[in-house]
């Protein structure tokens, strides 16, 4: 059994539920954790995580041939300059969602993936949850029929997060309409794995709750799908309530909301069942996309969520944006 010697660069919120995961896995070892602050970097490194070492030098991991993979849990706009020099040195790379912010990062990743040979995986966590993994299975058995309607909700109150550290850059320019392309991007990444790719997207956008961010709170998407379906995406970062991410599904012979299931073969019942599978809060599955990921590279092939399945994802948060920004219908890119 290899066993894999692991990166991690960005040891915050989610960076430390990756190590807590990789301390978890027998096939993966943490050998470095790499950040910003050292201070911070040694007090992980003595009290809470052991490793080989720290560094506040991201050349010293590429250049550290017993590196085999580098986790990247840093600011989305820095992905791309860290994954094209991981991938140029014969790195694996373990991407956090979204890829990156623009297309023209998407692309350099997909070419430095096509050059070096090496894998790269994206954590679109929400794939990995038994609920999206079993509404998938019942949509391309046939047993929902074609889809009309698809629409996936992001609702996660951010004020805590904003004013608390670690998370001021999310406020950074070069970030964007963060809403959309840092939470938006796991509705979006549902639809298009479950039901297909984008063709068209329109969105219209507000701030009524986060006045001190440059993005808007609350937008609101209307999507066109290739195979002809409709669907509506839901981004609310702003209003205070609990977290959910909600998932429906609506064919021409069943429909799923969430975890409850209606087939046209049931007959003439007025309700639901209800699929014995939990509708979960805020869950990261980093434990299922690691053992995924290595065993992808045991078996040397492309991880689920590759690098163009990444970018389009990327690319259907970005054609939002830029309805909102124009107030056009913007046609979704999805050739990588």
């Amino acid at each position: 059994m290899a066993k894999y010697h692991i990166a991690v660069v960005g040891p915050g919120y989610i960076g430390q539920a990756h190590i807590s995961a990789i301390f978890d896995n027998p096939r993966a070892e943490l050998r470095t954790i790499g950040g910003t602050d050292r201070k911070k970097l040694e007090k992980l490194r003595f009290e809470q995580f052991a490793c080989g070492r720290v560094t506040t030098n991201y050349e010293e991991i590429i250049e550290d041939k017993e590196v085999d993979i580098v986790y990247l849990c840093t600011p989305n706009r820095l992905h791309a300059d860290e994954a094209v020099s991981a991938l140029e040195a014969g790195k694996r790379v373990f991407c956090e969602k979204p890829m990156a912010t623009t297309l023209e990062d998407c692309r350099r990743m997909v070419e430095a993936v096509n050059k070096s040979g090496c894998h790269l995986m994206v954590g679109h966590g929400a794939r990995f949850r038994p609920l999206h993994i079993s509404v998938k299975e019942l949509y391309e058995s046939g047993k929902l029929g074609e889809a009309c309607f698809c629409e996936s909700d992001y609702i996660h109150s951010l004020r805590s997060f904003l004013d608390g550290p670690g998370h001021q850059w999310w406020q950074h320019p070069d970030e964007g309409q963060f809403a959309v392309i840092g939470g938006g991007c796991h509705p979006l990444d549902l639809m298009r794995w479950i039901v297909g790719e984008f063709e068209e997207a329109s969105a219209y956008g507000t701030t009524k709750v986060l006045h001190d961010v440059d993005w808007d709170d609350t937008v609101i998407a209307t999507l066109k799908f290739k195979n002809g379906a409709v669907g509506k995406c839901l981004v609310s970062v702003g209003a205070p309530r609990p977290y959910a991410m909600n998932f429906s599904l609506y064919g021409t012979e069943g429909t799923v909301e969430n975890n409850k299931l209606f087939l046209k073969a049931f007959g003439e019942v007025e309700q639901f069942t209800e699929m014995p599978l939990p509708v979960l809060g805020e869950v990261h599955n980093c434990a299922d996309e690691l053992e995924h990921f290595l065993d992808c590279l045991d078996a040397d092939e492309p991880p689920m969520i590759d690098v163009r399945d990444g970018a389009r994802t990327v690319a259907a948060c970005l054609a939002i944006v830029e309805s909102l920004e124009t107030g056009k219908p913007v046609k979704v890119v999805t050739e990588f």
